[in-house]
């Protein structure tokens, strides 16, 4: 739904349509804050009318805005994530104008109103039924993707390239995150973008936000604690675990795989904790709803490394899978 649409010349025939995905009126902070960025996201069309788009910031400057797709974050032609640092918001209201032209030099305006709290810390233990939730927004942050609440969960609407749902505080250390997933459907992963020969479910820990790498928005998503990703291969016949952080972790055992069910339910845990100063622990474990829990993990993996970061919120993560995950809880962890 297109809310709030603005044309700069009233009288003008241009037929660009900016669609903002979650409102005009958009809500960051309540809780807490999970990474260094605000997303505001959406899609302009028709694309091939689009002589430029831009954003402005209370009243600075325009900045241009990247059109998908980009076979990474922008997965449709016309998607573009205005990517906000949260540093360069104020306390309360923030005004985000976004304007589309075509090639007759005629415009369309979108602004939305991004309210920030600086205030909070995001509560250790914390726990999301899904049935409960009136909006997405108001119990996690959306970095990437469209999404919308199912039937006792939250599912991908546009399955592609890491699709992130983002909780929790940089305050966060030793935790453990438990949640289902269903797996609909999936892309079959082959190198080069969008699924650069993976398709997962994930849950990652120790996020920090993307980090800074000149691109918009950003795509580097490392450093962090670990992405421990669940994959799906071709014929679901060996799917599995890895846990990797793009720079000094990379576990992965081929021995221990299992067959996947599109449409059946099944739990997934992530533990995340550090042993000492030069050595991180990550441990998960998934399986079929109605099956009792394993007593032990499917993969851990050990991270030597006196470069580990030591804290940050979790995410939930589809990449290249159309999945509906299920209610999730979050429990500090003491030491092991």
């Amino acid at each position: 739904m297109l809310i709030g649409l603005v044309q700069c010349k009233p009288t003008a025939s241009s037929n660009l349509q900016i669609d903002v995905w979650y409102g005009s009126e958009q809500y960051f902070g309540k809780r807490g804050t999970p990474q260094q960025w605000v997303n505001i996201l959406g899609n302009v069309q028709p694309v091939a009318e689009v002589q430029s788009l831009q954003y402005s910031l209370n009243g600075q400057s325009f900045l241009t805005l990247s059109l998908g797709e980009d076979g990474r974050r922008l997965a449709n032609s016309g998607d573009f994530n205005v990517e906000l640092h949260i540093d360069s918001l104020r306390v309360g209201k923030n005004e985000v104008v976004i304007t589309a032209a075509d090639s007759a030099g005629m415009q369309i305006s979108e602004t939305i109103s991004v309210h920030l709290d600086r205030g909070s810390q995001w509560p250790l233990p914390y726990a999301i039924d899904w049935d409960t939730v009136q909006q997405i927004s108001d119990v996690v942050q959306i970095v990437d993707g469209k999404w919308e609440l199912a039937d006792g969960g939250v599912k991908t609407t546009e399955p592609y390239y890491d699709r992130v749902l983002a909780f929790g505080d940089a305050s966060w250390q030793d935790y453990e995150v438990t949640t289902s997933v269903i797996f609909h459907d999936f892309t079959v992963p082959r190198p080069g973008p969008p699924t650069f020969n993976v398709s997962h479910a994930a849950i990652a820990s120790r996020w920090p936000g993307h980090d800074t790498d000149g691109k918009q928005p950003n795509v580097k998503w490392f450093p962090l604690g670990a992405t421990a990703e669940f994959r799906l291969t071709g014929n679901l016949d060996s799917c599995r675990w890895r846990v990797f952080d793009g720079e000094h972790l990379y576990v992965e055992d081929t021995s221990k795989i299992r067959k996947i069910n599109l449409g059946t339910k099944y739990h997934m845990k992530h533990r995340v904790f550090t042993v000492h100063d030069s050595l991180t622990r990550y441990q998960v474990k998934l399986w079929e709803d109605g099956q009792a829990e394993p007593t032990d993990w499917d993969l851990v993996a050990d991270e030597y490394t006196t470069e580990n970061i030591e804290s940050g919120s979790a995410l939930l993560l589809a990449h290249n899978t159309d999945v509906t995950f299920g209610p999730f809880s979050v429990i500090p962890i003491a030491d092991e």
